[in-house]
């Protein structure tokens, strides 16, 4: 075989393969785009529209039930026909929300910010039946003109999508069902116009997953743009609002945001597994395996960060569930040593165990329990210099109604403003020892959110310097 010919038939046969990869990537990589946009604008829809049935509903109800003996003519001119558009565009000012549109039970067009469109019957639609029935009915299109609030929108992306509105004291009747159009194009424009992307579909496919990744991050840019736009619409409407109605919004938003990304980070972490491991055979410039294997190791850390997320809006949405059990905490402890101490041997730091003798079992959740030793004590060693030791003690305390668990290190340690920053949502204490060893920046704000879950006390203690001690005091019995 003559020199350089197996590399020409790799290229011939594998060059099909890539471009074909290339252009099922981008389709699946627009597919995830386009879904997410829809989702997370859905659920401000929902939240517009829930609003409306909180704060404007009262208000707007009688007209409501005048409606099939009034002409639409009438409906026009009513005041309160006249009111809600005021309302609609103090709501929708400064927002994605190009038109609004409500129908009554029945299908009767009862306000749209184009008067003419009063009357008309959207009984037999089949995305305004689904929205009847309770559900959100989305449709995508791209319109060269629109008539909006405002004036008319030319050449946009436009969501339309159907939600009921409930009724306040009673969220299975559904009292009207809104229509609300919202302006995507320049959202879907920063993330599907990029040239980079095309170009790096149709290079090998190492580099191509790494493009791939490189997409992923800008997505979670642009989905964090999107939350905070979510949130500074709420905050327009913050008079008509209830703040828990907010809070669980956000909480929702972060949810589906998260598990949208699992499949194609899944996806990722695979591949680049596959690559490392030259399952297919040998790969020639080595340089393309360290990059698969800096690729896999991205994903193990964004994973961890989506678990973290969701952990966090399970707890604000107070969705998690404890699961009380007798436990031996020493067991459970021990456990989650056991699991950590691969990392510990790697990075040269002993994890001394000091457990009292006769410990009282506990009524608790061992899930949780397992999951606070871990992370506190993860974090001890990632701040730990090789060569030094963590402590982890427990024993009884409060006179035998609790017991408590110390994690002792002699790590980099914190001053106090650093400590405020660790204990907040994603914030990370810069450091060599952190930038070297990674971090969410979720684990003691999930610690100590876990330990109040379990009716227990928080407490930690540092000084740059000497070292971090973080204690947990759980009862022996929940509380009632």
């Amino acid at each position: 075989m003559r020199p350089g010919m197996l590399t020409r038939r790799f290229a011939l046969l594998g060059m099909p393969i890539v471009i074909l990869a290339a252009v099922l990537l981008l389709g699946a990589y627009r597919y995830v785009v386009l879904v997410n946009l829809q989702s997370s604008t859905e659920d401000v829809a929902a939240s517009m529209a829930q609003i409306f049935a909180n704060t404007l509903w009262q208000d707007y109800e009688p007209l409501v039930r005048r409606a099939p003996t009034l002409s639409d003519d009438a409906i026009r001119a009513d005041p309160l026909t006249q009111d809600l558009d005021n309302q609609v565009r103090r709501i929708t000012r400064g927002t994605r929300v190009l038109k609004v549109k409500v129908y009554a039970p029945d299908g009767k067009t009862l306000y749209s910010n184009d008067p003419a469109q009063i009357g008309i019957d959207y009984s037999q639609r089949p995305l305004f039946r689904k929205a009847l029935a309770g559900g959100i009915a989305s449709n995508l299109t791209r319109r060269e003109i629109f008539g909006a609030l405002d004036g008319p929108v030319f050449d946009a992306v436009i969501l339309e999508s159907y939600v009921p509105a409930r009724a306040p004291d009673d969220p299975s009747q559904i009292v009207a069902v809104m229509e609300i159009y919202s302006d995507i194009t320049d959202l879907e424009g920063n993330i599907l116009g990029r040239p980079e992307v095309r170009s790096a579909m149709l290079v090998i496919v190492v580099v191509l997953l790494f493009a791939f990744g490189v997409q992923l991050w800008v997505l979670r840019h642009a989905e964090r743009r999107m939350a905070q736009e979510h949130a500074e619409r709420m905050a327009l409407v913050s008079d008509y609002a209830v703040a828990r109605e907010a809070d669980r919004a956000k909480s929702t938003f972060l949810a589906n945001m998260s598990h949208e990304l699992r499949t194609p980070l899944n996806a990722i972490m695979g591949f680049s597994e596959v690559l490392t491991l030259e399952a297919f055979g040998p790969i020639q410039q080595r340089r393309y395996v360290e990059y698969a294997a800096d690729i896999h190791e991205a994903g193990r850390h964004l994973l961890q960060i989506i678990d973290d997320v969701l952990d966090l809006a399970k707890i604000e949405a107070g969705k998690v569930e404890i699961r009380h059990e007798t436990v031996a905490v020493e067991t459970v402890v021990a456990s989650a040593l056991d699991m950590l101490e691969p990392e510990a041997l790697r990075f040269g730091v002993e994890i001394r165990r000091r457990f009292a003798d006769a410990l009282p079992a506990i009524v608790t959740d061992a899930g949780k329990l397992r999951q606070i030793v871990l992370n506190v004590a993860s974090n001890a060693v990632k701040y730990t210099e090789g060569g030094s030791a963590v402590t982890v003690a427990v024993e009884p305390a409060d006179g035998g109604s609790a017991l408590r668990i110390t994690v002792a290190d002699t790590g980099i340690g914190m001053s106090p403003e650093e400590l405020e920053l660790a204990l907040t949502p994603f914030g990370r204490v810069d450091g060599a020892m952190g930038g070297r060893r990674g971090g969410t920046g979720l684990g003691l704000p999930l610690t100590r959110r876990f330990v109040e879950l379990l009716d227990g006390r928080f407490d930690i203690r540092s000084a740059r310097g000497a070292g971090t001690t973080v204690t947990i005091t759980l009862p022996l019995l929940p509380a009632d």
